[in-house]
């Protein structure tokens, strides 16, 4: 059971997490480390997303999105408004301090990301990513 996959990468996944949400405190980010794919999806989109379209791309329930967003609307991070063409769906996007954060966060993923690979070679890296790469289309099939 300890080498299983599910194991091994939900070992890796809480470190990873643990260690995100230290930096993110230490940076002075009121931002959980489960938040932040929520901030990056609205952040590379070039327009207004709804609520059901983050839902989607994370592939999480539309109920635990709506959680998240209205936290991080109410934090200042993310702007709610309703879609003028359909009022049942509300348009998320940045606010400048959303998009000031996500900057930030960027800096630190990569700082993270150099940090754990320079112990790897480059042949190394990528194999591993495309182990990984690997692993995610054939779990997702």
């Amino acid at each position: 059971m300890k080498n299983s996959l599910q194991f091994k990468l939900g070992v890796v996944t809480k470190i990873v997490f643990k260690k995100m949400n230290a930096q993110l405190v230490q940076e002075g980010i009121p931002v959980l480390a489960e938040q932040l794919p929520i901030l990056m999806v609205v952040y590379f989109q070039e327009h207004a997303m709804t609520q059901q379209e983050i839902a989607n791309l994370l592939q999480k329930d539309k109920a635990g999105i709506q959680r998240s967003v209205q936290t991080l609307h109410k934090d200042g991070f993310l702007k709610i408004e309703s879609d003028i063409e359909d009022k049942r769906k509300n348009l998320v996007t940045l606010t400048p301090s959303g998009k000031f954060v996500c900057e930030r966060i960027q800096a630190m993923v990569i700082a993270f990301d150099n940090r754990v690979m320079e112990h790897f070679t480059d042949a190394e890296r990528k194999t591993f990513i495309g182990y990984l790469d690997r692993v995610a289309a054939v779990a997702g099939e």
